[in-house]
């Protein structure tokens, strides 16, 4: 799945989680973080994130990104971010 917004990143995360059958609290545990940081970064509010809470994230929910720029937004600074399940086809 691409991702391109803080709403797209907290959909993942969320349906990852409860996929794994893992609670926010023990999402938020795994991650050194407070649960209500997992409500927010779920509700959409992911532009506060750190690169190590991603990175974080993504260890927690055994996923992985491959990040690269993107040929088709003029804007340099624009990166086309893929999650994906390392274990799926």
């Amino acid at each position: 799945m691409f991702v391109s917004t803080a709403r797209d990143w907290g959909n993942i995360v969320r349906d990852r989680r409860i996929e794994l059958g893992m609670t926010q609290e023990e999402l938020a545990d795994r991650i050194g973080r407070a649960r209500q940081w997992v409500v927010r970064f779920e509700s959409g509010h992911a532009g506060s994130a750190s690169i190590g809470n991603l990175i974080s994230l993504l260890d927690a929910l055994d996923l992985y990104a491959e990040v690269s720029a993107s040929g088709e937004d003029p804007d340099p600074m624009f990166m086309d971010v893929d999650i994906r399940d390392p274990w799926e086809q």
